[in-house]
């Protein structure tokens, strides 16, 4: 898995348990630190692939 597929499934699991503090910081986090842009790396967040962006780069 790449890095937003690891922050993706994060937040998920964080959604999961009730903890929307933990989900927000994980999407916080893939967005400041992934390997794109914010929006690109949010995009691909969502989008759930994990590895757009990573693969460009």
């Amino acid at each position: 898995m790449g890095f937003l597929s690891n922050r993706r499934a994060e937040a998920q699991a964080a959604i999961d348990s009730g903890q929307p503090e933990a989900a927000a910081d994980a999407i916080v986090h893939a967005m400041l630190e992934g390997p794109g842009s914010l929006a690109e790396n949010l995009r691909d967040m969502a989008e759930g692939s994990g590895t757009t962006t990573e693969a460009k780069r």
